[in-house]
């Protein structure tokens, strides 16, 4: 497998701009850094007077790019009316104050609450120009067969897709997914026009920092790693059985990576990851392209409603194949039996028992684990999952033009 070299730059590619002002809101800073800040760095580093206003901890002055931020207390694990108005309010100030031509709302709770903000802002002349609305993935409480019921859960949704009906029908108001059945799913009960709605693949990843290793370093054991947000409904908790039943073989070595989420109640904790003698666990890793490049297998067992993971799409340009769930993000990016394995979605004894069915199937076949790697490496090759290609889509639909590259 070669290194991808020499891939096109959206900074190559010429942007005119005379201080357009444009805003990104995202329910967490964390996930904005991590996943959609490069059209943010790209249209600032264009010209654009860019403002991030996110969820979350304040981010530190050294990890903000030429923009903006605005930190707003978001709650990111339930809906509560009264305590989100908080985003409502200070989208709305935002949007009159700063008056932006285009806003990018990524996750579920801006597309709502500050989705309805450049609305009425519109209503007093200082609205959007236009405005795009990413969600990521359906989530817990909008997936079909969520397990988030009761009548709390069952209003709240009906709160959601009468304001999503809303937001689809104004002018220049345009959905992105990462799926297209997620887009199909909510085409089919009516929330969006198929007209102002589109699949774009995942967040895309940087195929000069996420690439295969020159030669694997061949060990006895090997090497399957789980890195994700450490949550049970991604699957960390068949992973831990799992690792549990066969880390005492001596053919396989566990590793769980990722960001702690404290204040979700489906967490890990990192003294409970740490104390767990079956995995070794590396905490928030911070070189996730050198991490990749030392282990042999991945593994994302989810039972979330994902859009497409980016491990799995960080996976495929490192060469690995994946182990991963029977739901459309996962599937989109694994091919299964060619670039890696998908098990079916059941609780979690069940999960578990195909995961280490699908981990056995590896050791015993070790040249699987070459096979599917080259054919995961493939895919990605392909171009749709690229940083690049996922960053021309959405500035091409926020700005309403098409990027050019520059003469010469």
């Amino acid at each position: 497998m070669q290194r991808q070299n020499d891939r096109p730059s959206l900074l190559n590619f010429g942007i005119k701009v005379k201080s357009i002002r444009t805003t990104f809101i995202c329910n967490d800073g964390e996930y904005f850094l991590r996943h959609r800040r490069q059209v943010a760095d790209v249209l600032a580093a264009a010209g654009h007077d860019v403002t991030v206003l996110v969820g979350g901890p304040p981010l530190s002055p050294e990890r903000l790019g030429q923009w903006r931020h605005i930190n707003v207390s978001v709650d990111r694990f339930t809906f509560h009316p009264l305590s989100d108005l908080r985003l409502f309010f200070a989208s709305l100030r935002e949007i009159a104050v700063n008056r932006p031509r285009y806003i990018q709302l990524i996750t579920l709770k801006p597309a709502v609450f500050s989705g309805l903000a450049a609305v009425t802002a519109r209503l007093i002349g200082r609205g959007p120009e236009r405005i795009v609305v990413t969600i990521p993935g359906l989530g817990r409480l909008m997936s079909p067969g969520s397990e988030h019921n009761g009548a709390g859960a069952g209003a709240t949704r009906k709160v959601v897709g009468a304001v999503i009906r809303f937001l689809s029908r104004r002018r220049n108001v345009f959905f992105t997914f990462e799926t297209p059945t997620d887009r199909d799913h909510w085409l089919s009960l009516g929330y969006i026009r198929p007209e102002t709605s589109m699949a774009i693949a995942g967040a895309g990843v940087d195929p000069s920092r996420f690439h295969p290793g020159e030669a694997r370093q061949k060990r006895e054991a090997v090497r399957v790693l789980f890195a994700s947000r450490l949550l049970r409904a991604k699957g960390l908790d068949a992973f831990v059985d799992v690792a549990r039943r066969l880390s005492g073989t001596g053919k396989v070595e566990f590793l769980v990576a990722g960001m702690v989420e404290p204040h979700d109640p489906d967490g890990y904790s990192p003294a409970q990851l740490a104390g767990e003698p079956s995995i070794t666990f590396l905490g928030e890793s911070s070189d996730m392209p050198s991490l990749l490049r030392d282990v042999d297998l991945v593994c994302l067992p989810t039972r979330y409603g994902e859009g497409i993971p980016r491990i799995l799409i960080e996976a495929a340009a490192s060469g690995l194949p994946s182990i991963a769930s029977d739901v459309p993000g996962c599937t989109h990016i694994v091919e299964d039996g060619v670039s890696g394995t998908i098990i079916p979605v059941s609780p979690q004894a069940g999960m578990a028992d195909r995961l280490e069915a699908a981990i056995r199937h590896y050791l015993d076949n070790p040249a699987l684990l070459r096979s599917h790697g080259s054919a995961a490496y493939a895919h990605f090759q392909q171009g749709e999952f690229t940083e690049d290609a996922v960053n021309r889509r959405i500035i091409e639909l926020l700005t309403g033009s098409p990027l050019t590259a520059e003469a010469g």
